[in-house]
């Protein structure tokens, strides 16, 4: 791996983020279209494995998109098959979104796809370099979580 510069340039880690982001998308949408679904839906799928029953304004939160964004998700992954809507039993007005036995089934499918795009990702990295980057991006990841859930205009 290259060393890094001792000081880096103003802003160099935000747009180093964002050329990776911007180098997995037309891949990853590659993958995600041959299997009949966006990246946005897939995103919201993932979230909703691990975290079943929340509302589609925490998964827009959890996906780091607008509500009105996931909102048009969910209708599209609910046309689909992939997510269901339920009545809250606690809240009435409110809507939990759960997956679908075929939405499960999709994630399934995906899976071996996505580990192989993942692994020609990370393929300069050993083991150790690996987990330190998970541990690193998700430190970043939480840190943002806390920044947007501390904005008064969100």
């Amino acid at each position: 791996m290259d060393p890094l510069p001792s000081s880096l340039p103003e802003g160099y880690l935000v747009y180093l983020v964002k050329q990776v982001e911007a180098g997995m998308r037309r891949p990853f949408e590659k993958l995600f279209g041959e299997h009949g679904i966006s990246l946005g839906g897939f995103t919201a799928i993932n979230v909703l494995q691990n975290r079943p029953g929340i509302t589609s304004s925490e998964l827009a939160r959890r996906s780091f998109v607008r509500a009105q964004t996931m909102a048009e998700t969910v209708t599209g992954l609910v046309h689909a098959g992939l997510v269901r809507r339920e009545k809250d039993p606690a809240h009435g007005r409110q809507i939990l979104l759960f997956l679908t036995d075929a939405g499960r089934e999709r994630i399934a499918a995906l899976r071996p796809d996505v580990r192989a795009l993942q692994e020609r990702m990370t393929a300069g990295l050993d083991a150790a370099e690996e987990d330190d980057l998970v541990r690193a991006l998700r430190t970043c990841r939480d840190a943002l979580v806390r920044l947007a859930s501390d904005d008064p205009t969100d």
